[in-house]
């Protein structure tokens, strides 16, 4: 291939992205706007001022679609804060409660429309994971049904589900609905260590019953 011929498809490959871009852009500033639960491509297409086929030249599927805009809106508007301890959950919480405040419509539309469930669910599947991950620590010695219990809590106390419910049920501000779920989260967090602990001493205790009584028992 010439030098001008590799210039030629680089500049295409460039126009080819920032189209991506612009689709992508669009798809989100219409599901902030729009309070329908299905987004039509034509819409989209309208918005980003392309054709509908152009579409499906970026994205095959509506799903492509909504799995790269659910990494834009993570990227760009929410942005994911890692963590390593359930420990640090209210203060990222308290984080992006602002961060919901400065994207209302945006916010809501992910936590309410099934356009927005949809495209919120690979993120929202990372954050799942981290939430196992960071609660592992703190679950060692509980039964399953607790560690999956605990594991839910966490997660869905740092959701923008309970942003939105909290907000339009009971009109609380975001600094209220942040502090409601530090005080859930730490009473959480608390229980769940004394219920680990409890069960760490519970296994520490049956360790010598058990030995005496293989100990007591009479060969045949």
């Amino acid at each position: 291939m010439s030098t001008a011929e590799r210039h030629g498809a680089s500049l295409r490959d460039e126009y080819a992205e920032m189209t991506r871009q612009r689709i992508v852009a669009a798809f989100v500033e219409t599901l902030e706007d729009e309070e329908a639960d299905d987004i039509s491509m034509a819409a989209v297409a309208k918005r980003a001022k392309v054709a509908e086929r152009t579409i499906y030249r970026h994205f095959r599927t509506r799903a492509e679609l909504f799995a790269a805009a659910g990494e834009w809106i993570e990227d760009n508007v929410f942005s994911y804060i890692p963590f390593t301890s359930p420990d640090e959950l209210p203060e990222i919480f308290r984080k992006l409660c602002k961060r919901f405040d400065r994207h209302p419509h945006l916010a809501r539309a992910i936590a309410m429309t099934r356009a927005g469930r949809r495209v919120r669910a690979g993120f929202r599947r990372h954050l799942i994971d981290q939430h196992r991950k960071a609660m592992a620590p703190l679950v060692r010695h509980l039964p399953a049904k607790e560690v999956r219990q605990a594991e839910a809590l966490a997660s869905y106390l740092n959701n923008v589900l309970a942003w939105n419910a909290m907000r339009e049920d009971f009109g609380m501000t975001s600094g209220e609905i942040a502090d409601a779920i530090e005080w859930a989260l730490t009473t959480l967090l608390k229980d769940v260590r004394q219920r680990d602990a409890a069960a760490t001493r519970a296994g520490k205790m049956e360790k010598p019953q058990r030995k005496r009584a293989a100990a007591s028992k009479v060969p045949e």
